[in-house]
């Protein structure tokens, strides 16, 4: 989980923006409540189509630049969405 300070330098790495720590969580705690409810919402029991794919992003952690994977799955419900 990313901290409001990580969140604060990536903002201001990726687009040279300064936000306050206080914007930041102001955001966050509007959005979790919407967050946690689609995360935790019933799926289908059938998928007739699905999608994978994968990215791989260079990631700083611990002071060392490695390789991550970010997975992405896709389903389509026999109603098309």
């Amino acid at each position: 989980m990313l901290t409001t300070r990580d969140i604060q330098s990536h903002l201001q790495e990726i687009y040279g923006v300064e936000v306050s720590p206080a914007l930041i969580s102001t955001v966050t705690d509007a959005v979790e409540q919407d967050v946690k409810a689609w995360q935790s919402r019933p799926l289908e029991g059938v998928y007739p189509i699905v999608y994978l794919d994968a990215i791989r992003v260079k990631v700083r952690t611990n002071n060392q630049v490695i390789n991550k994977a970010i997975y992405l799955a896709i389903g389509i419900t026999m109603e098309g969405v």
